[in-house]
């Protein structure tokens, strides 16, 4: 499988159009060939977005095939607004969620958060799972951006000009099956085949030419480790989770469960299902308690909901990983730039992560408005006092729902039932005001 050759530079037979390009001057209108590195939330909203701006848009994923992967996730209105200005709707995949109960270990209601009070024409908080999110970016991107699965970045060179890429297969065998139904009409705008084999080696492998890349391939980010002088360290948070889908037993509205370090939340998703995860305090890689017994005895303190769904699970959750963050946002430089997890991986206590990814794409096309020179300049002026202020209040809440002592777990129950609404309010509007800024701005 390769890229489509229109995706590519032609070696010694460039046009005018590739001159222009080398030379940074696609501020005319000329569309920028861009590799996008990796196929998650990040990087197909980043494909529809600069599709969407006009640019020849190039998806390489690692995973041989997009298969159904992950637990559910949370939309906040922020994230379904860009999704909305690109096209996207997710009202058919998902289940709006009026309200959020914040409740304690024993049961006791602490605040009912319901975002929509906190704006006209904001619209609901959104669960899905993340098959259905990525199912809806996929069939959302025009034929030209499909994702070449099996193909990973080795290594990459900025020349100024353009950036060379190498590649390595991670599929047994080039050429296979398109992460979508099969279509007979969808082909490249030359009518070529992209499954295709081109100039590359017989597993895969070789190197391309790109005006721009876009590293969102995660958290470990290969691309990152190729793009920063000095790539920032990742933090473990102190906590590790579990994530899973189950059978509803009945839950209709999403639940959060606050212990003495612990935490636990239940989240209902279409067609019956439940998105659900457990929170504990622990080392890096510290292995996980023995189930059943161990495992219940450690969310013990979680009664009522959470406490049943951990005696009707048949198994131990699916899911479990160590919570880790990028201590400080990294945005790239010259011609490769970062989004997503990529660029500033954080903690999930907002639920804001696959959100910032998805206002990166958008932004990032607006900094290509003027062409690749500068753009990582543009790029970061526009995201990060935004993804940092995010970053950090998320870090902080994690802080406060480890507390584990009784004194400091009835501050924070107080802190968190006594806050008043407009202040509540007022935070909610802080996430997704930036957003609507955002979009406001046309992409060409």
């Amino acid at each position: 499988m390769n890229a489509p050759e229109d995706h590519r530079h032609g070696g010694n037979g460039r046009n005018g159009r590739d001159r222009d390009r080398a030379n940074g001057r696609a501020g005319d209108g000329t569309p920028l060939r861009v590799l996008v590195a990796g196929g998650g939330i990040g990087g197909l909203t980043a494909a529809l977005a600069l599709t969407r701006a006009g640019h020849e848009v190039t998806v390489a994923e690692r995973a041989p095939r997009y298969e159904p992967a992950g637990a559910g996730i949370v939309l906040a209105a922020n994230a379904l607004h860009v999704l909305s200005a690109l096209g996207v709707d997710l009202a058919p995949h998902s289940l709006a969620l009026p309200s959020l109960d914040v409740v304690a270990a024993d049961g006791r209601l602490l605040r009912r958060v319901e975002p929509q009070r906190a704006g006209r024409g904001y619209g609901p908080t959104r669960a899905l799972s993340r098959t259905a999110l990525h199912t809806a970016l996929l069939d959302a991107l025009p034929p030209a951006a499909r994702p070449v699965t099996g193909r990973a970045v080795s290594a990459l060179h900025d020349t100024g000009g353009s950036v060379t890429v190498r590649f390595e297969r991670t599929a047994p065998a080039p050429g296979g099956p398109d992460p979508r139904p099969s279509d007979p009409k969808r082909s490249d705008p030359k009518g070529s085949d992209p499954q295709r084999s081109g100039p590359e080696g017989p597993d895969g492998s070789g190197e391309e030419a790109y005006d721009l890349v876009v590293g969102a391939d995660g958290i470990r980010s290969t691309v990152r480790a190729h793009a920063a002088a000095r790539p920032p360290a990742l933090r473990h948070s102190g906590v590790t989770c579990w994530r899973g889908l189950t059978g509803n037993p009945g839950v209709t509205s999403a639940v959060e469960s606050w212990g003495p370090g612990t935490k636990t939340g239940l989240v209902p998703l279409p067609d019956g299902r439940l998105y659900y995860f457990l929170v504990r305090p622990a080392p890096p890689r510290a292995p996980a308690p023995a189930w059943p017994d161990a495992f219940r005895r450690a969310f013990a303190r979680h009664r009522g909901v959470p406490a049943r769904l951990l005696d009707a699970l048949d198994g131990p959750p699916p899911l479990h990983h160590d919570l880790e963050e990028l201590d400080t946002p990294v945005w790239g430089r010259g011609r490769v730039l970062l989004l997503g997890d990529a660029a500033h991986a954080m903690t999930p206590n907002l639920g804001q992560g696959a959100a910032m990814a998805i206002e990166d794409a958008y932004a990032l096309a607006l900094a290509l408005r003027d062409g690749a020179d500068g753009a990582a300049d543009r790029y970061r002026a526009l995201r990060h006092r935004r993804v940092r202020a995010v970053q950090l209040a998320s870090r902080h809440a994690g802080y406060v729902t480890r507390w584990r002592s009784p004194l400091a777990g009835a501050v924070r129950e107080a802190a968190v039932r006594y806050m008043p609404a407009a202040l509540q309010e007022r935070q909610y509007r802080g996430l997704v005001e930036p957003a609507l800024a955002l979009v406001r701005e046309p992409l060409a």
